[in-house]
């Protein structure tokens, strides 16, 4: 294949494209690579448990940090970047990456301690819901409770805050004592400035009019004619997208904005033997998350070592796995660790990618070369570098840490 890769016209690239997202798959799922490994919290089903419906991605539609949409093989997105317009998951990796937090939301109770990641919603009781993610963990905040701005908290880039009943969304990180209503608004087109008039540009730059009967002069382009670039940057901004609440919860879906995420009804017929968390003589269901190719370890290389040998409160799991479900005694919350489909390659481990390259080889190389005498040099390229990736991965991923033994614990 050429520079074009997968889009490249040509049989190499037709039957490598035909085979490449099944093979990546089964090589993750065959091993727990630690590149690969991630962690969300999830928490068990019960009666008013909702399950995540992403949008499909739009290319007309402007998305913000935080925003999670389907792209068209239903794999789920969340953007990096603010104003994210015409950017396609999947292609533009600085802008999405795959989202691999928990599917199902809860509906926010008061007096629950929630975790960074965790999703809930809230309901007006009209048919309207509106979607947040835990930015914290340890958050009892009520997500839809505004927080007023103060000069001696210090807030980070895309936090939201009131001041005189205004929302404001911080620009910058480390903001600390920037009054929000001392930040000018953005540059508009078809605005006449005054002298000395401030704007905010393109590129979140402060600028100072040079004369009056400005107008139509782009601040970042116009190259210091009519306009002084001043250094620093904006603060704040009152033209953002996204809701109003808590610094600790960010708004991703809502009747207010409709490019945000949505909610369904979660349908399920529970496995023999288990029900929904309220109902404690039964196992309880956890949805496994976004991006769940198999199980990791839940205590790797946890290095506990406890005093004269006695316990480490480390006991054996009852965890069962069954149709997209894990089925355990647990309440919950569960901190799950897993192996996900990551599929930006920048991020895989370079053996790795030695190893899957001759796993490819090995599928297409008959296929391309009409012979199969390369067949078994390639497999011995597979195979060495593929061992040598997963003894490499042995050492980082490190001993899982036994659960404790019965008589000891008893002895203790």
């Amino acid at each position: 294949m050429g520079l074009d890769g997968f889009s490249e016209v040509s049989r190499t690239a037709g039957e490598i494209s035909a085979c490449y997202s099944q093979l990546r798959q089964a090589e993750l799922r065959a091993n727990t690579w630690t590149f690969a490994c991630r962690r969300a919290m999830l928490r068990a089903i019960d009666d008013d448990t909702m399950v995540l419906d992403p949008g499909l991605w739009v290319e007309t539609t402007t998305y913000f940090v935080g925003s999670i949409v389907s792209d068209a093989n239903g794999v789920p997105w969340i953007s990096r970047i603010p104003n994210n317009l015409g950017l396609q998951p999947s292609v533009v990796i600085t802008a999405w990456e795959p989202y691999f937090g928990p599917l199902t939301v809860s509906l926010w109770e008061d007096g629950t301690s929630y975790y960074a990641g965790e999703l809930v919603y809230l309901t007006d009781g009209d048919g309207t819901s509106r979607i947040y993610v835990s930015l914290q963990t340890g958050n009892e905040d009520d997500p839809a409770t505004a927080t007023a701005w103060s000069s001696t908290a210090t807030y980070q880039k895309n936090d939201v805050i009131t001041y005189l009943s205004v929302a404001y969304m911080s620009l910058i990180d480390l903001n600390l004592n920037q009054t929000p209503t001392s930040s000018p608004a953005a540059w508009n087109s078809g605005t006449t400035y005054g002298a000395a008039a401030a704007v905010r540009g393109s590129d979140g730059v402060k600028y100072t009019s040079i004369a009056g009967g400005n107008l139509g002069n782009d601040p970042v382009s116009d190259g210091g004619v009519h306009w002084t670039n001043t250094g620093t940057l904006v603060a704040w901004a009152t033209d953002f997208t996204g809701g109003e609440g808590s610094v600790k919860w960010r708004q991703i879906g809502g009747a207010e904005f409709a490019m945000g995420v949505g909610l369904k009804t979660l349908d399920i017929i529970y496995p023999l033997g288990t029900g929904p968390v309220s109902q404690t003589s039964t196992r309880n269901v956890f949805m496994l998350p976004a991006g769940y190719l198999g199980p990791a370890s839940q205590n790797p290389g946890a290095g506990i070592v406890s005093w004269l040998g006695g316990p480490s409160g480390f006991v054996y799991r009852d965890w069962a796995f069954e149709n997209n479900f894990l089925l355990t005694m647990d309440v919950g919350p569960v901190p799950f660790r897993f192996v996900a489909d990551v599929q930006d390659v920048s991020r895989f481990d370079p053996m790795f990618c030695e190893g899957l390259a001759g796993r490819v080889g090995m599928e297409v190389c008959e296929t391309i070369t009409q012979s199969n005498v390369q067949v078994g040099t390639v497999a011995k390229i597979y195979d060495e570098w593929i061992t040598r990736a997963r003894n490499r991965n042995a050492i980082e991923q490190g001993i899982d840490e036994a659960p404790d033994d019965d008589w000891v614990t008893v002895r203790y």
